[in-house]
Order: structure tokens, then sequence, then C-alpha cells
């Protein structure tokens, strides 16, 4: 068996279709028949960047979280009312992630083998036979301020079909890895044992340890750990059963507790217009998390005509764009948490952007660099550090014809923005 056929049309086609719809929202997938579980799937643009089970998230959540992070000890976190999300668990790595106590690369890694292992837990449950029970479409702009770092979860999908599909061939189908261990003879493990491993596995096994929570305590895989104690647990000597959920790890204020009205932290990280923004305005938008070149591209797109919207926060970056809209964007290459890569690829799922001129900012002009600029939709590319010139020239090239800037001199035309003109 293959791992795509251990994920079923009925997964496989629900999951293409949202995907090609750009959908964004979530939507609740149940099993043609059998049990009543429900697993919701949250949706940004098209993109899959959560699943949730309503069984195991927060101990699975917990898990993955102090395994890349074990100097996070404890279990319950104290989040601000404006970063909760639908999806606690993941308003809450985020907010890690906004505050550097996780890196990109990290937060990604919990959240892929978040939604790894929830798909996992559809197909044991299931195997792939599920259809949609709800679908609730949310507010793209209100998505973007949390989903705003792409995470391969296709991948993430195709790693759990792998994993049914070995945990099938490894006849292990009746056990669950989310289920709890327990010692039912300590007489009978302990004569069949060395007494150092039996030490350590009396230690291990509490009751409330899960089988995947043993594989990380004994750093060991998954399959490896089950088929070792698969013997025992055909003989009663050590018990598996199903375990209730972790409490919440989200503790959110008591209403009024927060009634300052002071906007997120994230909010105060992104670059407010100018005053002379005007109805007629034609916006340009530099991305790029150096105040100094935020501002020597500012001052060039005035001293063009246009409105300036610097955003120094690449995370917030396609909401505030769908918010002002603006007609060319400059996009830095290399920034923390989120790419231009990223970002421009981001940018160019979203209709209202397919065509809007996007040029690279970079101060790697290398033939590779403007290869893969192209593959992800970037229009241009210019080298740093920033040339008043070679700005003025691509405004020209892109908005000439397009829109009329602002406070132009009277009888100027956009040809009067090239320097090798004048």
């Amino acid at each position: 068996m293959t791992p795509d056929d251990a994920t079923p049309n009925t997964l496989n086609e629900s999951l293409d279709r949202y995907r090609q719809q750009q959908f964004t929202g979530q939507i609740t997938l149940v099993p043609t028949q059998g049990n009543q579980q429900r697993w919701s799937f949250f949706f940004c643009l098209g993109r899959l960047f959560w699943v949730d089970d309503g069984k195991s998230d927060n101990r699975r959540t917990l898990r993955l979280l102090q395994a890349v992070c074990p100097s996070i000890k404890q279990k319950r976190f104290a989040l601000r009312e404006g970063d909760a999300f639908a999806a606690q668990n993941y308003s809450l790595l985020m907010v890690l992630l906004h505050r550097r106590v996780l890196s990109q690369e990290l937060f990604c890694q919990v959240v892929n083998g978040v939604i790894a292992e929830a798909v996992f837990d559809l197909l044991w449950q299931t195997s792939g036979a599920v259809q949609v029970g709800t679908e609730v479409p949310y507010d793209p702009l209100d998505v973007l301020k949390m989903a705003s770092v792409t995470v391969k979860s296709h991948a993430a999908i195709t790693e759990a079909a792998q994993a049914w599909v070995a945990w099938q061939e490894a006849q292990l189908g009746d056990f669950h890895p989310d289920w709890a261990l327990a010692i039912r003879s300590t007489d009978q493990l302990r004569e069949r044992l060395a007494p150092e491993v039996y030490q350590k596995l009396a230690l291990a096994i509490d009751g409330q340890r899960t089988v995947r929570d043993l594989a990380v305590l004994m750093r060991k895989d998954v399959p490896t750990i089950t088929r070792s104690l698969v013997p025992y647990i055909r003989r009663n000597i050590i018990d598996l059963h199903p375990i209730e959920d972790l409490p919440s790890l989200v503790v959110l204020p008591t209403p009024g507790s927060e009634g300052n009205g002071r906007p997120s932290d994230r909010r105060q990280t992104v670059s407010t217009p100018t005053a002379a923004t005007t109805a007629a305005a034609a916006t340009i938008a530099c991305i790029d998390d150096s105040p100094q070149v935020c501002a020597a591209m500012s001052q060039i797109i005035e001293q063009a005509g246009y409105v300036p919207l610097c955003i120094q926060d690449s995370t917030q970056a396609l909401t505030v764009l769908l918010e002002r809209k603006p007609k060319l964007i400059f996009l830095d290459l290399i920034m923390p948490v989120a790419n231009g890569y990223e970002i421009c690829a981001q940018i160019r799922r979203v209709a209202l952007f397919r065509d809007i001129p996007i040029a690279i900012l970079t101060g790697s002009d290398g033939i590779i660099d403007r290869v893969r600029a192209k593959v992800v939709g970037a229009t241009d590319f210019v080298s740093k550090p920033v040339e008043t010139e070679k700005i003025l020239a691509l405004i020209q090239k892109y908005l000439s014809a397009t829109a009329a800037p602002v406070n132009s001199p009277a009888g100027a035309t956009a040809a009067s923005l090239n320097p090798k003109t004048g």
C-alpha cells in the first residue's frame, strides 16, 4: 500500500477542493460512518495551517512544544484577548513566535507535527473515509493576522499517510499512540526484563504518559516503542488505554481586564501611512525589517510623488497589503520569521495581487536568487544598497502608465521621474 492509498479520495478530495477555492475558514470533517469524532481543519487562502481533533490537542501541542523547547516547563499560558483565535493552541504558538521564544523553524516544526499527528489519528479511526460536516468562512484579514507564516502542511499530511502505512504494515492497527500506558503486573514485567531496563520502564510508565510521550522520553520513534511493548500488552502485563486530554493550555483574561483599548504589539510594528495619504494617492509598499532601508525608501517614494507604505514586520505584510492595496511592492529578500520568497508566494496567492509588480530588494544578486524569485512570482530584482536612481526608474517602469502620482509638479509627466531623461 502507498501513502496515496492511505489517504482515500474522500479526504484528499475534501482538502483539494478547499485549496483550489482558496478558502479561508474552518471545516469540520466527520466519519462517513461509525463514531462521532470530529476534526477541524483551518485554512487561510487555501493553505491548511492547523488541525484540531478535539481529543488530544492540548497534550499533543504541549509535548511537541516542549520537545523543541525544553526550557518551557509550564502547562498553561496567559494570552491577551486580542491574541485569541478559534484554534487557541495555534494562537499560543504564534504568540511564542512573536515573543521570539520560538524561531520560525521551530514554530513550523511544531505546527507540522500537530497536523501530521492529527491526520494520523483521523486515518487510524476512519481510514480516511470522511465527509464535510460544517463549513465556517472567516474574514481573510482576520485570519492573516494569525496565519502569516507558511507551513508545509502538504508534507505533514504525506508524513501522516506514510506513518499510517507503516503502522498497518507493522500490524499495530489495534493500538493507538495517543493512548496511555500502565503497568498491570510489576512482578511479571520484572521477571522478563533486565534490572536496569525494568527500572527505567517502571519510572516512565506512570499511567499518564502516552506511547508518544514515552517515545519522546526514551528518544525512540513511536513504532519501535510500540512494537517493543506489544508482547507485554497482549499478555496483560502492560495496559494500553484511552486517556483524557490535558486542560486548556491557554488562559484568557476575564472580561473587562483588558479594557485599556491599546492595540496589540504586532499592530504597532507596522508603519502607518503619512499625512499625505488621499483617496487619489497611489501607494507604493516597501516590506523590509530594516528601519534604515524603510526610511530611505519612504524618502524616495515621496520624492517621486507617491505615498509610501513601509512594513517592518513581515508576518503582518499580507494583512496590511490587503487593507491598503498598493500599486507596487518592494520586498526585502532576507527577513526574520518569514523571508521574501515566502511573502512573495503568499502575495501571489491573492487574486487581487496576482498582477501587481513585486521588486525584490537584496544584497545578494546571484543567478540562483533571481531564478528562485521568478519562480515565486517576483517581477523584478533590485540590488542593495538602495540607490535613488534605480528605485525611481522602477517606479516609472511599472507605474507611469497605470497611476498618476500625487504632489507632482504642475504639468510634470511620469517620464520626468527618470533621472536619465531630466
